[in-house]
């Protein structure tokens, strides 16, 4: 009887977890070359390109469809088919809520007749965006873009290259992300100048995932996470193990309305995270954790989210540290109680645009101790890490609608001047009308503003200033009307993709002990 009530209650918990799951508006699951109607791959169903239901979004092109002759028993069924284009060719999905997307497009070759799939080199594109250039895949890989789609309608285009004569594709994921999924306001841009408010949308351009680390813990599949990515452990990246040491919890992040969500980052990442080792040190505790992602050294703009929920304090105000992005300080003095809305375990992230030197090939991300710890608590910690490289800029409607405004204007003269001054003037009242409330400087002592799902604004501001904002916002955009304390970082030198199989099964299923058992005869 006791078995069947925890299997019942197990059950129960189960469903409540994924009917609280992100449903995203838009949802294409495309497994390309098949014609089966629906193949369900980690609780999610693709339907093939062949079938009846999928052939529609084949919009143009020549293609055939090819099956991988031997398929590995340990690959995803996703990966026994393949669509190959012999001519520049695309699908077309059409999109009813603009917007921020996901997509994601899946490359497993294999050789069948003619076609050595290893061997095709081919450019894809969104509505005309260049997502790859002369890409050619030697293993299974999955690369995952991150676009605003500001139409009905988004067309993903396969162009063979001169020295190829055919492209192909094994799956394809579009989705739409969750409102304020990326936000422009509040980032930081790193130089190797220093740091400066980034003064360029954000949502103006193309991100291509590089790196999703969840620090501190173990892998994490599709099935952990409610918009179906993929988390891998930081220890590869660590610079010195040593001075890292694992901290994690059994209770689930504490969500505050205005922070992260589990659509942000999946409560796993926020529930483990690599603290400072300070178990065989007596007095130094000025060390830096730090890690060293790989990135390709063309690349020289990249969109870093880092995530933070502190686990690791037992009271509040008792946490505060600095971090780094290649050897420049990002932010001085973190507090993550006061960007928290001063609760323990509430997670919030924090957005910043890198720009690298020439010919680097890492990204440098350091947590280390702040001088307003106490000396007998100073701490750093760091829970996950988002690396996307900044692949093609797109068209700024509002610079296009700026210059119209000033060539009308200017083209308007001599008896005409009343008629020009009251155009310009309904322009004006009609912009500021568009306008959101800028904020108002107040002097004020060791204050800055902070967004309230965790990202910063930084003022520009010369070393060591600081300033205070008040304003008016709007709380339905998830912003209100406070004002946090907060050093402004000054600057200091210092010298200091996902691939495989997406059926991988994760050592971490869940943060219940009650839904693991449901999953595993052990539990946790």
């Amino acid at each position: 009887m006791a078995a069947k009530v925890l299997h019942f209650l197990s059950l129960s918990f189960f469903l409540i977890h994924f009917s609280t799951a992100f449903t995203p508006q838009d949802n294409y699951l495309i497994n390309c070359g098949s014609s089966i109607n629906t193949l369900v791959v980690q609780n999610r169903y693709f339907t093939g390109d062949s079938s009846e239901d999928g052939s529609s979004l084949l919009s143009k092109g020549k293609s055939i469809s090819l099956t991988n002759p031997i398929p590995s028993s340990n690959s995803s069924e996703l990966y026994g088919t393949a669509r190959v284009f012999t001519s520049d060719s695309s699908y077309k999905f059409n999109i009813k809520n603009v917007g921020f997307h996901l997509v994601r497009l899946h490359f497993s070759p294999f050789s069948y007749g003619d076609y050595d799939l290893k061997n095709a080199i081919f450019v894809v594109s969104a509505n005309g965006n260049s997502l790859l250039s002369n890409f050619s895949a030697q293993f299974t890989m999955l690369k995952e873009f991150i676009l605003m789609v500001n139409r009905k309608e988004l067309e993903i285009l396969f162009t063979p290259t001169r020295d190829s004569s055919f492209a192909y594709v094994n799956a394809i994921e579009v989705f739409s992300a969750p409102k304020d999924f990326i936000i422009d306001e509040g980032i930081t841009l790193i130089s190797p100048n220093g740091i400066q408010d980034f003064k360029q949308n954000i949502s103006s351009k193309i991100l291509e995932i590089v790196h999703r680390i969840n620090v501190g813990g173990s892998k994490l599949i599709p099935f952990n996470d409610t918009l179906w990515r993929n988390w891998i452990p930081d220890e590869d990246f660590l610079v010195l193990k040593s001075a890292a040491k694992i901290a994690k919890t059994i209770h689930p992040p504490n969500y505050q309305p205005g922070g992260a969500t589990r659509e942000i980052a999946p409560d796993n990442v926020y529930m483990t995270a690599q603290q400072m080792n300070i178990d065989n040190l007596t007095s130094n505790f000025m060390f830096n954790i730090t890690w060293d992602f790989p990135v390709r050294a063309e690349d020289s703009l990249h969109f870093v989210r880092l995530h933070f929920c502190d686990i690791v304090s037992i009271a509040l105000q008792t946490l505060y540290f600095n971090v780094y992005i290649n050897g420049i300080i990002a932010y001085k003095d973190l507090d993550l109680s006061t960007l928290a809305f001063h609760e323990l375990a509430s997670p919030i992230f924090v957005d910043f645009v890198v720009q690298s030197s020439v010919n680097t090939n890492v990204v440098r991300i350091s947590v280390g101790p702040s001088d307003l710890s106490n000396s007998f608590r100073k701490n750093a910690i760091l829970n996950g890490v988002e690396i996307m490289k900044i692949v093609n800029p797109l068209g700024s409607e509002k610079k296009v609608k700026t210059k119209n405004i000033w060539i009308l204007v200017g083209s308007v003269g001599g008896g005409s001047f009343v008629l020009s001054l009251a155009i310009l003037s309904t322009l004006l009242v009609l912009k500021c009308r568009r306008r959101k409330p800028e904020p108002t400087r107040v002097e004020s002592t060791g204050w800055t503003p902070v967004r309230v799902n965790g990202g910063s604004s930084h003022g520009t501001l010369l070393e060591g200033a600081v300033i205070c904002y008040e304003s008016q916002v709007e709380t339905d955009e998830n912003f209100v009307n406070r004002a946090l304390p907060r050093f402004i970082p000054t600057i200091h030198s210092s010298s200091a993709g996902v691939e495989g199989d997406i059926d991988e099964v994760s050592s971490e299923i869940t943060t219940s002990g009650v839904f693991s058992q449901l999953i595993t005869n052990e539990g946790r």
